[in-house]
This record gives structure tokens, sequence and C-alpha cells, in this order.
């Protein structure tokens, strides 16, 4: 985009709204090109490239909202979104506390984009998931089919202007490698599943990507069955960050307004284990959420949702914090221009407990190590029950004995963060933009044979 044109499309966009019969409105202007190259045995099976362009349009009166868009960002094409918007004001509910978010100034110096990433060619986009996997296959010769090894990118800006003078936003970028195959051993078949993620395709580790694919179906590969116990049990970083992003919803302030989190009302209270702080972080260096701002122009920052196992925030958007009297988190999420903002997490994370790795696995003297997780969906934000199918390893002082499968965990997530004895120092960002640490949990029951 030409230098200085997004702040045109904000001042057009804020003049029509002046006139518009209106408390005041909002902007949220978005210009991202996407790319991604899929190949399976070094061939191409597809090219894709796309840009998204346009304004999304919020305009408040007496407490209502109402939301329109357009890919037209002309002075026509913003006037007839704005009339759409207006239009929908009589038929929606008043909140008093829906108003136009208020600035708040901020600073942000973290380094978000590659500026060369747009610049780099299709084929150099095709032949890193050419190096996915190469890298994948060399690994092993168990590894014996690819069902798509792909090259993404995303990169951009988003900025969001409102009538009480606010005006923030931001450029960025991201590239992605993933690789999704299948190893096989005599008549048993296992899948691996791998991704990654840099501000720029020079950044990317494809032997990375493709061997921990790799390695992944491997050690499914001759699991057997685990005996039904109450055991130690290991969590890998993947596995954390799925549980802990499923789980996320519950601390969402709206949910909270609507009776839908079973952390609803219990604020200052203890909802789990005194070492466990939980974290989320809008501008973590290398994450893949990090910004400046977030999708009502609110300043992102650091919110403890729980901090030594006394549940001290959840995470509002600015209606939420009027509503509720508490301070913005910067957690007003947008999928794109075409959506208003809604809560969501920038990069949730378990403070470390002061261990490292191996020294959190030595602790284990019998127990299982659970290297992937299935039916995430099972998690409940309301009541907290969950049942889980699992797949990983059986482990004795500290070492992987055998690999296991056919595993059942199910339960309550509040014996889960009661059950939480250690958080190890290695904390990752995946790529699906949640992040965790390895963790050690006691008592914890497996259904097995």
């Amino acid at each position: 985009m030409a230098g200085g044109e997004h702040d045109k499309i904000l001042d057009l966009a804020l003049a029509a709204l002046t006139k518009a019969p209106v408390d005041g409105g909002e902007i949220y202007y978005q210009d991202t090109h996407e790319t991604s190259a899929s190949v399976v045995d070094q061939r191409i099976e597809s090219v894709e490239a796309k840009q998204e362009r346009g304004l999304g349009l919020r305009v408040f009166r007496g407490g209502r909202v109402g939301f329109s868009f357009t890919p037209d960002a002309t002075a026509q094409g913003i006037a007839k979104a704005l009339e759409r918007a207006v239009a929908i004001l009589p038929h929606v509910d008043p909140e008093p506390e829906l108003k136009v978010p208020v600035a708040e100034p901020t600073t942000f110096n973290l380094k978000n984009e590659d500026p060369h990433l747009s610049a780099v060619s299709v084929d150099q986009k095709v032949d890193m998931a050419r190096r996915i996997e190469s890298c994948a296959l060399r690994f092993s010769s168990r590894v014996k089919r690819v069902r798509d090894s792909r090259y993404s990118d995303v990169w951009g800006g988003c900025w969001v202007a409102n009538t009480e003078g606010l005006r923030a936003g931001y450029t960025m970028s991201r590239a992605f490698g993933s690789i999704e195959l299948v190893a096989i051993d005599k008549e048993e078949s296992q899948t691996g599943y791998s991704a990654g993620f840099a501000l720029g395709i020079d950044d990317l580790e494809p032997d990375a990507i493709g061997i921990e694919a790799a390695s992944r179906a491997i050690n499914k590969l001759g699991g057997e069955s685990v005996t039904t116990r109450r055991t130690e049990v290991v969590l890998d970083p993947e596995v954390v960050a799925g549980v802990f992003g499923t789980l996320a919803s519950a601390f969402y302030a709206d949910n909270v307004i609507k009776r839908k989190s079973l952390f609803q009302g219990l604020l200052g209270q203890s909802v789990a284990r005194a070492n466990l702080t939980l974290i989320d972080d809008g501008r973590i260096p290398g994450a893949l959420n990090t910004g400046p701002v977030d999708g009502e122009g609110t300043p992102t920052r650091r919110t403890t949702l729980i901090d030594q196992g006394i549940l001290n925030s959840y995470l509002h958007d600015d209606y939420t914090a009027r509503k509720m009297k508490a301070q913005r988190t910067g957690s007003a999420q947008r999928g794109g221009y075409l959506a208003s903002p809604h809560i969501g997490t920038n990069t949730l994370l378990l403070r470390s407990t002061g261990i490292n790795r191996k020294t959190l696995l030595g602790m284990v003297a019998k127990g299982i190590y659970v290297s992937e997780v299935m039916g995430l969906h099972t998690i409940d934000p309301i009541s907290g029950d969950f049942s889980l199918g699992a797949v990983g390893w059986e482990m004795e002082n500290g070492s992987m004995l055998r690999p296991v499968q056919k595993m059942g965990i199910s339960g309550n997530v509040r014996d889960l963060l009661n059950a939480l004895a250690a958080v190890a120092d290695d904390l990752r960002f995946f790529a699906s933009g949640n992040s965790g640490s390895t963790v050690l949990l006691e008592g914890i029951s497996i259904s097995g044979s």
C-alpha cells in the first residue's frame, strides 16, 4: 500500500461518520495479502494468492451498535456501508455501556514484520514447501507418504480510527510452513503433523518442521495399551497449548456476563494450585499474535488471569470493561474487516515454576508422557468437564520406555488446575497462535485396558 493511503481512507470514513445520525463511530481498515503453495512428492498441488482489502464500520447511538462492511474504500462505498450500519440500529437492543472506545496512548518497539516478505517469488515459496517435504522423507524410510507439505504467508496492515480521536494501527508479516505425513511399519500406519512460523521466509526452519512431523508419526508406531490407573502425567508443550487454548473462552468477560464460564463469580478466589500463574500477553517477542493494539485500537498488554492460583482477571474489550467496571485488557480480536470485534486471547502462557524440562522429566519415577490428545472440543468452558483421547509414552525414572496409545483422560478442569506440580522453562510458540511448556501433573486418572 502506498504510504499514507490508509490515512486518507480513514479520514474519508471519519468525515462521513460526522455527518451521520449517530453518536459516533469507528472504522477498521484492513489491507493484507496472503499466498500459499502446496506440494506432494515434490509436485505442485496448488498455488493460491488473495488480497483482503476493505473497511468494517461500527456506528453507536443510544447504547445501540450497528455494523457493516465494504470492500469499496471510495466515498460512495463508505456511504453505502454507513447507511446499512445505521439502518440496523433500531433493531438492536440497547446496552448503556456500548460506546465509542476512547483513545489510550501507547508505544510499541517490537519487530513485527519482515519488509522483504512481499517480494518473495512464487518459486521460492514452492521451494520452501519442497524442502520441508524432503527433510521429512530423508529422516526415516518409514515415512512413506506425505499428504500435504505447505508454505503460506501473510503481510500487510490493519488500522482503526474513531470519532473519539483514536487512531492506531500496524503493519505485520508472518511466514508459515507445515506438513502432514504418514509413517508405516509392517501393517501399522500413523500420522504426524508439524508447523512452524517466522516473520519472514528466511527465518523458517524447514528441517525442524519436517523432522518433527516425521518423529511424531514414527513415535506412535508400535504403541501398546496402558493399564487403568492414577499416575503422574507429563504434558507435551503442544498438548498444553491445545488444552489452555480451548479453555481460554472461560476467561472471556462476555461469557462471564452471560454465565457461560466456569470462572463466573470467582474473582479473587482460589481456582488452581498455588504454583500456577496463567498470563495472556499481546507483546511477547516471537509470538504469532504479537501487536501494538487490538481490534478496537486499545493497546495490547500483559494480563495475569490466574496469579499463584487466584483468579485475578478476565479478558475484556471496551464494552465488558465498562459493564464490569474493570480495565480493558486489549483483547478485542478481529477475524478481518468482515467481522465486528470479539474477545479473544493474544498469547496465553503458563509461568515457569523455575525448572527446566530435563529436571522436570527426572521427577517422574513412573508415569505417562502425553504427546498428543484428541477431542479438545469436549472441554466444556461452562462445567469444566472434559474427556480426551491420548497417545504418548510410558515413563520410568525420567526416561521414555515404550509408546502407548488408546488412553483416555477425563475429569474436570478444576481438578486439572489443582494437579499442576511443575511448569518447565521451555516455552514454545505454535503456529496455531497458542503457546505451551512442558507440564507435570500429579494424581491424574488414566483409562486404558
